[in-house]
C-alpha cells in the first residue's frame, strides 16, 4: 500500500508545564529543560532525511520543530505550520492548575483525578467530562478533537508524497488522544516532552508503529 512515514514529536517542556498549568491553545516559551529535550530529540532523529517538516501553529511546537530541523541533514521541500495539529482546547480551564481542575471535573463522578475518569471510559470520557464542566462551552469534546485530527491527516496527504519522511511536532493531549483513537494503549503513558512516535500514513488509514519512545 502507498504510504509515507511521520515522526511525531511532542514539543519540549515549557514554563507553564513546569507549574502544572493547563496549556492548550494558550502558549508559553520553552524552558531550558524544554530546549534540552528538543535538542535530544534532534539528536535521535539526526540520521533521518526529512522531506518536509510541520508543526502546529503554536510557538512551543514551532520552536521545537526548528531546533530539530537545524540538526537534520538535507534540504526540506516544505517547512510550515498546520493548525489542525494544535493542542486540545481546554476552554475556560486554560492556564489554571491542572490538578485542581481535574479534581473539580471528576467530582460529579465521585472521583478526584483525570486518571480516575480514564479508568471509567478512557480518553473519550475525560474529554467529554471537561466539555460538560466548562462554563464557557469552548473546551473541545472528544469527537471535535478526532474530527480535527482526521482533517490534519488529510492535510498531510495533500502536502506529502508517498515514501517521504515527515517531521510533525505537536502536543501531549492531542497525541495521546490520537493514539487512543488509533488503538494504542496509553494507560499511564502520557507523551513525554521530546518523545517520538512513528506513524505510517496510508491513503485511507493511519497506523502507529511506535508510541512515545
Amino acid at each position: 500500500m502507498n504510504s509515507f512515514t511521520v515522526y511525531l514529536v511532542r514539543h519540549g517542556a515549557t514554563f507553564l508545564n513546569a507549574y502544572d498549568r493547563m496549556q492548550g491553545w494558550i502558549d508559553s516559551d520553552l524552558s531550558d529543560d524544554g530546549i534540552t529535550q528538543s535538542q535530544e530529540a534532534a539528536e535521535r532523529l539526526k540520521d533521518i532525511a526529512f522531506d518536509r517538516a510541520f508543526s502546529s501553529d503554536l510557538g512551543r511546537a514551532m520552536t521545537t520543530r526548528d531546533i530539530i530541523v537545524n540538526h537534520t541533514p538535507g534540504a526540506l521541500k516544505e517547512n510550515g505550520e498546520l493548525k489542525s495539529f494544535r493542542e486540545v482546547n481546554f476552554g475556560f480551564f486554560e492556564g489554571l492548575n491542572s490538578t485542581d481542575i481535574w479534581h473539580g471535573i471528576a467530582a460529579p463522578y465521585g472521583k478526584s483525578t483525570q486518571a480516575d475518569l480514564l479508568e471509567i471510559g478512557g480518553m473519550e470520557e475525560a474529554r467529554n467530562a471537561m466539555k460538560k464542566a466548562d462554563p464557557s462551552d469552548e473546551a473541545e469534546s472528544y469527537d471535535a478533537v478526532i474530527n480535527r485530527m482526521k482533517a490534519g491527516f488529510q492535510e498531510l496527504r495533500d502536502h506529502c508524497e508517498f515514501n517521504e519522511n515527515i517531521l510533525l511536532v505537536s502536543h501531549g493531549t492531542l497525541i495521546r488522544t490520537m493514539a487512543d483513537y488509533l488503538g494504542v494503549d496509553t494507560t499511564d503513558n502520557y507523551p513525554k516532552n521530546g518523545g517520538i512516535s512513528q506513524l505510517t500514513v496510508y491513503e485511507d488509514q493511519v497506523a502507529f508503529e511506535s508510541y512515545n519512545q
